[in-house]
């Protein structure tokens, strides 16, 4: 489906211009001459860009702007403001409105066609993240602030300095805007993590500026940043909005607009930091057990899913260990369920905090526990074992308003070296059979599988079997 864009204003022969520099073939332009008309057709059509004559009769921008991020049906529609060349005045208050852009009444076409796919692939992230939002948007829709955030602008000129300098030096002191310059070769290696908004500034006719926008796009400290570019070179150059950067504008930008601009795209990207430490925290809550803060039964399945397609293109020596705490029903009869919680994550704390960093830990179910240790031969996989179960005997668990209570854990063990090719779950498997033994030989003991054990199916599908038949 094209995007849509509707042009509003009273001029024909700008319409008429502006419809001539899109590609229609990408995009359905509407023309409308009047506000009344325009705004009659937003409610009906909402379009994903409208286009507005800063000149039109009758045109309070502030209002518009905000009476259509209050619809739900046009929220996510982007506002962009034509204007006289070189109105700076004009730009300034456009944005200051809550314009998501400006262009000029007579904009060149490369330039407005590279701006629209920016807007539209904006509006596609906006789209995908809107549900988690619950009304509110990122990206172009950006919510009015009642305060001006501080932001940390870090400055590159690929060329001359100077008027650079003069011109952020100049930017007014309400901004909220912080930058320092920094040199490309710094840029390039080791940017700050702690900026919010990269302002490259290309000179000259050079692949440096363009091939620096790459480099920050891609590089872990700078990906999540904001880009500015500042050029004045067009067509037949790709457009910098095409190859990454966030926002575009000429050498002749103002200080004011210049601020105006760090500072929108500043805050984007602090909602957009927002939002994925929100997800990173769904994402949290939806694969951690909330008593022992291990990872839970889907992210295990879903971390030996990984491991098994990691496992058939690099065989590794591996080993699996399934602990289950002894006697935890008579804890829980005894002490109570809230202890018996207690009692659970503290021995999770104590397996956790004996294994090494890239070894991997969940609550298995119940009272159980997996532990996938990588790279270890049979003997120190049984070390490890031993180890953990140990320190779980030897330090018990005070009860709140009660006494300390001494846990022990049971631990069947299962091991593959890098030619076996098992998966894990037949190591899985194999480590329950081997665990059912544990139990069966006393408890507070290691039992390794053998290979009949592998080959059998789990204890614990044989005893379900066999209880459904008596």
């Amino acid at each position: 489906m094209p995007g849509h864009v509707l042009i509003i204003d009273a001029v024909s022969n700008r319409r008429i211009h502006l419809r001539a520099q899109l590609d229609t073939a990408a995009y359905a332009v509407d023309l409308a001459d009047t506000l009344r008309d325009g705004l009659t057709r937003l409610q009906h059509d909402p379009p994903d860009v409208v286009i507005l004559a800063d000149d039109l009769p009758g045109l309070r921008l502030r209002q518009v702007c905000k009476a259509l991020r209050a619809n739900t049906k046009t929220q996510l529609t982007t506002i962009v403001v034509a204007v006289a060349r070189e109105n700076h005045s004009a730009r300034i208050s456009a944005l200051s409105a809550g314009a998501h852009d400006v262009i000029d009444h007579h904009s060149d076409a490369s330039d407005l066609r590279a701006r629209l796919r920016n807007f539209m692939r904006i509006r596609q992230t906006t789209e995908e993240t809107q549900h988690q939002k619950q009304g509110l948007t990122t990206g172009l829709a950006e919510a009015r602030q009642d305060f001006t955030p501080k932001t940390r602008a870090s400055v590159i000129a690929t060329g001359g300095t100077k008027d650079m300098t003069t011109r952020i030096a100049a930017m007014p002191d309400d901004s909220g805007v912080r930058a320092h310059f920094v040199t490309a070769l710094s840029a390039r290696r080791t940017p700050d993590p702690e900026t919010d908004v990269f302002v490259i500034v290309e000179s000259g006719s050079g692949p440096d500026a363009r091939d620096l926008l790459g480099a920050l796009l891609t590089h872990p400290d700078s990906r999540h940043a904001r880009i500015l570019f500042v050029s004045d070179r067009g067509a037949p150059a790709a457009s910098p909005l095409d190859l990454g950067a966030d926002d575009h504008v000429p050498h002749s930008v103002t200080p004011a607009e210049l601020a105006v601009r760090i500072g929108r795209l500043a805050r984007r990207k602090q909602e957009s930091d927002r939002a994925r430490s929100a997800a990173r925290h769904l994402n949290e809550l939806a694969y951690t057990d909330p008593t022992t803060k291990l990872n839970n039964r889907q992210a295990m399945d879903a971390y030996l899913t990984r491991l098994d397609r990691t496992l058939a293109e690099h065989p590794r020596p591996l080993a699996l260990l399934i602990a289950d705490l002894d006697h935890f029903k008579a804890i829980n009869d005894n002490h109570g369920h809230a202890a018996g919680d207690d009692i659970l994550a503290h021995i999770a704390t104590l397996l956790k905090s004996g294994l090494r960093e890239g070894d991997f830990i969940a609550r298995y179910g119940g009272e159980e526990f997996l532990i996938v240790l990588h790279d270890v031969g049979p003997g120190q996989a049984r070390s490890v074992a031993q180890r953990l179960g140990n320190r779980v005997a030897a330090t018990p668990k005070r009860i709140e308003d009660g006494p300390h209570v001494r846990a022990t854990i049971s631990i069947g063990l299962a091991h593959a070296s890098r030619t076996d090719r098992l998966s894990t779950r037949a190591l899985l498997r194999a480590a329950d059979n081997a665990l059912y033994l544990a139990k069966g030989n006393g408890r507070n003991r290691i039992e390794v599988a053998g290979q009949q054990d592998f080959e059998r199916l789990p204890a614990r599908a044989v005893d379900a079997v066999t209880q459904g038949m008596t």
